[in-house]
């Protein structure tokens, strides 16, 4: 290889680094959902106090910044699995990638869907989307993290505790909104708005909306450890 392809290969390196990915895999999500919520609660658009991070998507500003955000979110994680199948694409480990490569482009081709496909238009595929960026993204942090086997103590544990609080939070917000719907399916299925029908469970989303809360910040603490191990796997990389 002479110079001139070393020189090439490392400004592409320097552009499109994995911790690069990585660092845009957690920040960018936090601050979309964080500027969309809190715009969807100052523009006076909020129903009530908690809401669901969809509600943020919202007709105006909001709906900008939670879908572009979103939707560029996706194809970071998309590309950012396809680099982790290159990184640890070995014999030993070839099941372990691919089970994470599968779940990783799952839940980026559901977070592009999910970003387009808002709750107060298409309920039913925002629904299906949900459940697989949620579904899909603890199953692909938790197949990940078994392919860092040569990482930072610290890095694992945090990993281990933003797994287990996505989690919680998953269980949590499903047993809530199953519990309503077995309990209560007469309401659930009788005619009206959406509005009307998120006002009817206010008292569920009371407890299902901060569920939701830990199982969002729990997925972001597992790909900021991640972004945390890249750091000390390419040191060469801390200045991009």
């Amino acid at each position: 290889m002479n110079s001139e392809e070393l020189r090439e290969q490392k400004i592409t390196r320097f552009k499109v680094s994995d911790r690069s990915l990585a660092r845009m895999g957690w920040l960018l999500p936090l601050l979309t959902v964080s500027c969309s919520m809190s715009v969807h609660l100052l523009s006076g658009n909020a129903r009530d106090i908690p809401f669901f991070i969809s509600e943020s998507d919202y007709p105006g500003v909001e709906r900008w910044i939670f879908t572009t955000g979103l939707a560029i979110s996706g194809v970071v994680l998309g590309v950012l699995s396809f680099r982790f199948k290159k990184m640890f694409d070995c014999n030993e480990k070839s099941t372990k990638v691919r089970r994470s490569h599968i779940w990783g482009m799952t839940t980026g081709v559901s977070l592009v869907v999910l970003a387009f496909a808002n709750m107060y238009d298409y309920l039913i595929l925002h629904c299906v989307a949900s459940l697989l960026v949620f579904g899909g993204g603890l199953m692909w942090g938790n197949t990940t993290h078994s392919l860092f086997e040569e990482t930072m103590r610290a890095a694992r544990r945090l990993r281990q505790f933003g797994l287990s609080l996505a989690l919680i939070g998953f269980t949590t917000m499903n047993l809530a909104i199953s519990a309503y719907v077995v309990f209560n399916w007469s309401e659930v299925t009788k005619s009206g708005s959406l509005q009307l029908h998120l006002d009817d469970i206010q008292p569920v989303v009371d407890y299902a909306a901060p569920a939701e809360y830990i199982l969002f910040l729990g997925l972001v603490i597992t790909m900021a450890s991640i972004d945390w191990d890249l750091k000390e796997k390419n040191p060469s990389h801390q200045s991009d």
